[in-house]
C-alpha cells in the first residue's frame, strides 16, 4: 500500500509518522507548499516531499491519500483525490461548512474507494472503554454527560490566529467532544451555547455547550483555548446513568496534550460497593486509527467505527453551537441525522 500525506504540520506528521510505522506501507510522498515542515519531516521519514499536488495524484501506483490539510482545503482536495481513484483518509472536521460536508458525502458514495473521516477519539482507549461499559449496560440508562477540553492558545501553528481558517475552537477542537458524546449518547436534537468571541483569532474560543438527545439524555461540554499559558492541556470525559458513573481524566504535562509525564485516569463509580480506577492497555490512537483505515481498504469494507454520516453529524452540532453563540444563545434545533441507526 502505497500512501502520500497532504500537509506537513501538526497533524499531517503525526499520520505521516503513523502510516510509516504500520507494516506493507510505502509512505511515498508529503505534500506541501514549502520545505520548512515538509523537508525535516520527509528526511525523518526517509521519503521525498513536493510542492506539485499534480504529481500525486497522476501517480497511478499511490494508493492512498491523506488529506492534513487547512480545513477550507479538504473540499478540493478530498474530490480531486477520489477523482484520482485513491483511497482518501480525511482528518477532522469534514470540512466547514454542511454544503461542503455534504459535498464530499456525495462524492465519495459515488466513489468505490474506501474514504473516512479521521475522528480520532473512536480509537482512543480509554475512550473506546468508557463507550463499550455504557453500551453494555454497566451505568444503566446514559441520563447526563459533562465533557471538557481546555488548553492554552496554541503555539505550533499561525492558523489558530484564523477562525475562519479553524472556525474557531467551537469548531475545530470542541469537535472532538461533539463527536464522542454522539457517540455514546446517540443523535442530538439541539443545542445552546454561551461563550465570547477572541479578539487573537475572531472566532469563539472559549465556549460552554448544552446539547439535548433523543433518549432524553443531555451533556454540557466546556472548552477553549484561552487558559493561560502556564495552563496544562486538559479533558475529562463524564457519563452519567441510573446506576452509575464513569469519568475520564486526563491532564499532560505541558501546553500540549503530548507533552511532559500526564495523567491518564478512567474511573468508574458503580451505585454500591466502591470506585474503581480501570486499567486500560495502552496504545498510540492516532496509529490504531490508520492501521484500521488500512485495514478497512484491505478487506474492501466500508469503515464503521467512524462513517461519513458520524462526521456530518459532529459538524452539524459545532455550527449549531456557533450560530447559537451568533444569536446570544438562543437555542438551535438540529435536523434529523443522516444515519439514524445506533451509534458504531
Amino acid at each position: 500500500m502505497r500512501v502520500a500525506v497532504l500537509g506537513a504540520g501538526f497533524m499531517g506528521g503525526t499520520h505521516a509518522h503513523a502510516w510509516h510505522a504500520l507494516p506493507e506501507v510505502e509512505l511515498t510522498a508529503i505534500y506541501a507548499k514549502s520545505a520548512a515542515r515538509a523537508a525535516p519531516l520527509a528526511e525523518s521519514l526517509r521519503t521525498g516531499w513536493t510542492d506539485n499536488l499534480g504529481s500525486i495524484l497522476s501517480d497511478a501506483a499511490i494508493d492512498v491519500v491523506d488529506v492534513c490539510l487547512p480545513s477550507p482545503l479538504h473540499r478540493e482536495a478530498a474530490a480531486a483525490a477520489l477523482v484520482a481513484g485513491k483511497h482518501v483518509l480525511l482528518e477532522k472536521p469534514i470540512a466547514l461548512t454542511e454544503l461542503d460536508a455534504r459535498a464530499i458525502m456525495a462524492m465519495a458514495a459515488a466513489s468505490d474507494r474506501t474514504f473516512m473521516v479521521a475522528h480520532v477519539l473512536r480509537f482512543w482507549p480509554e475512550y473506546v472503554e468508557l463507550r463499550r461499559r455504557v453500551t453494555a449496560g454497566e451505568l444503566g440508562l446514559p441520563r447526563s454527560a459533562l465533557a471538557t477540553r481546555r488548553q492554552a492558545f496554541p503555539a505550533w501553528s499561525d492558523l489558530f490566529t484564523r477562525a475562519d481558517l479553524t472556525g474557531g475552537a467551537v469548531v475545530d477542537m470542541m469537535i472532538h467532544d461533539f463527536d464522542a458524546l454522539n457517540w455514546v449518547l446517540g443523535a442530538p436534537t439541539a443545542v445552546t451555547a454561551r461563550g465570547r468571541r477572541n479578539a487573537r483569532s475572531g472566532g469563539f474560543d472559549q465556549v460552554q455547550v448544552l446539547i439535548d438527545y433523543h433518549a432524553g439524555a443531555s451533556a454540557i461540554v466546556d472548552g477553549g483555548m484561552e487558559m493561560p499559558d502556564t495552563y496544562p492541556f486538559g479533558s475529562r470525559f463524564e457519563v452519567l446513568g441510573d446506576v452509575g458513573a464513569a469519568e475520564y481524566h486526563f491532564q499532560a504535562g505541558g501546553r500540549s496534550f503530548e507533552e511532559g509525564a500526564d495523567l491518564n485516569r478512567l474511573t468508574v463509580y458503580p451505585a454500591d460497593g466502591e470506585a474503581t480506577v480501570i486499567p486500560v492497555e495502552q496504545y498510540d490512537p492516532f496509529a490504531a486509527e490508520i492501521a484500521y483505515f488500512a485495514d478497512c481498504i484491505r478487506n474492501r469494507v466500508s469503515p464503521d467505527r467512524v462513517t461519513a454520516a458520524d462526521a456530518l453529524l459532529a459538524l452539524q452540532v459545532a455550527l449549531a453551537a456557533r450560530s447559537s453563540l451568533e444569536a446570544n444563545g438562543a437555542t438551535i434545533a438540529l435536523p434529523e441525522p443522516v444515519d439514524q441507526g445506533e451509534p458504531k
